[in-house]
């Protein structure tokens, strides 16, 4: 996320405003997700990510606002978004979509927001999993 990126880089969205040209409360806007990146100029993006030393590619993936998280032990992949101003957990199991709210957005669990996440995930994929085991158990004592 470009915030996340902003921020562990130590840099000012001041700064990137004035070397990019781009209007502060338009860079804002972006960096604080208050805009989708789709709608945002291309002059725009591109002087940003000249700014930041950063392809239109990254660019547009810091400003996706969704963090994919696998894990591989289950063969998911589990997706982060921004609600609320929280982090929501979404992955798919046995054809049925979960979503579970991790955190506030604080810079804090921004950066450990794909470990938080995928711990999360397969915490939830082990209860699912021993909850059917649990069904086969009962299952064949009848």
């Amino acid at each position: 996320m470009l915030k996340t990126y902003i921020e562990t880089h130590n840099i000012s969205i001041y700064s990137v405003s004035k070397s990019s040209k781009i209007p502060y409360s338009t860079l804002n806007d972006i960096v604080n997700c208050k805009v989708e990146i789709t709608n945002v100029k291309a002059g725009i993006l591109h002087a940003l990510a000249k700014a930041l030393g950063i392809s239109m590619d990254a660019l547009y993936e810091l400003c996706r606002n969704e963090i994919i998280v696998r894990s591989e032990r289950y063969n998911i992949d589990g997706f982060v978004s921004r609600k609320n101003k929280k982090f929501i957990l979404c992955f798919e199991y046995n054809h049925k979509e979960h979503e579970y709210e991790l955190c506030p957005v604080k810079k804090e669990a921004s950066l450990f927001i794909d470990s938080i996440a995928l711990w999360e995930m397969e915490k939830h994929l082990l209860d699912f999993e021993m909850e059917e085991a649990y069904a086969l158990c009962t299952e064949t004592k009848r």
